[in-house]
């Protein structure tokens, strides 16, 4: 009876392992690119922070300043408004 009762709690602690195993292993779900773009660039404006954006092999960093349907405006030290469009947009930097 002990013995049965030791095999079931190892095989109940084995599964218990590979459960908690598989469900650590699955990523954080995200959405579209576009989605999760606009949800960093409001988050980076509402916070005031600076972003860096790649357009292009080209990188843009500013604050938000603006985010439009089509385009984002952001500035910094150089250059008071920088309006990039979204769609070119191929990363998006922000802490």
């Amino acid at each position: 009876m002990t013995r049965l009762f030791v095999t079931a709690l190892f095989l109940t602690s084995l599964s218990m392992n590979a459960n908690a195993t598989a469900n650590a292993q699955e990523p954080a779900s995200a959405d579209t690119f576009e989605r999760e773009a606009l949800k960093t660039l409001k988050a980076a404006h509402a916070a005031k922070k600076s972003v860096v954006l790649h357009v292009g092999g080209q990188t843009i960093a500013g604050a938000v300043k603006a985010i439009g349907p089509d385009a984002v405006v952001i500035g910094n030290r150089e250059h008071a408004n920088i309006i990039v469009r979204r769609e070119r947009i191929d990363v998006v930097e922000a802490d």
